[in-house]
């Protein structure tokens, strides 16, 4: 194992840099997420509940066409915003390995194109399977809730909620469930890329 890692260093060195670019964006959402989610959107949740018909609550439903009793609702269009950049950033990753190969003028092999589709799915991955969720209870030392609600039929969850208890709520166990296919999923992803790199007989950057 320890040659194979050796002979295939530069592609283990770019896979290493990828997971911790990868990181480093989400810790970047997760902080986001921290800053503003706790500040104005979950203070607003926490506020607006059903009966509160006060006019902060009134006119935030009204500004964003929900129900005069919506209270989790209020907070759609900020996850909807995550969602959309759990597609961008990752397409973004994938266009920017794509132009390295482009610009250096090489030849589209079987195994640039599974590097360009690591870009992709390695933050893809990461941020499809809970990873902000995750860092964003565990990185602060705050207990994860027994329900999720939030995260329902959103990415992998869809699938995952299934298993659990509550096939309707995301709940905790899930959550874990879901990270920990995540994490497997990559390691595969990188054991594949190195087998593909050795039997490529390449000794330099892809």
């Amino acid at each position: 194992m320890s040659q194979t890692i050796q002979e295939s260093s530069p592609l283990v060195a770019e896979l290493v840099g990828l997971f911790f670019i990868t990181v480093l964006f989400t810790g970047l959402i997760v902080y986001t997420d921290i800053r503003i989610f706790d500040s104005y959107v979950g203070l607003s949740i926490e506020v607006c509940f059903p009966t509160n018909q006060e006019n902060f609550c009134m006119l935030i439903r009204e500004a964003l066409d929900l129900p005069p009793d919506a209270q989790i609702e209020i907070g759609n269009v900020y996850w909807e915003l995550l969602a959309v950049q759990m597609i961008l950033i990752p397409l973004g990753f994938g266009a920017f390995r794509l132009l390295t190969i482009l610009v250096r003028k090489r030849k589209l092999t079987g195994l640039r194109i599974f590097v360009v589709l690591l870009w992709v799915l390695v933050p893809a991955s990461l941020l499809m399977f809970g990873i902000i969720d995750v860092f964003y209870y565990v990185g602060r030392g705050l207990e994860i809730p027994d329900q999720l609600v939030w995260l329902n039929n959103v990415g992998f969850f869809q699938f995952t909620a299934q298993l659990g208890n509550d096939p309707v709520n995301v709940e905790r166990s899930d959550l874990l469930f879901t990270f920990a296919l995540g994490v497997i999923f990559i390691i595969l992803l990188f054991f594949t890329a190195i087998k593909l790199y050795e039997n490529s007989r390449l000794k330099g950057f892809v």
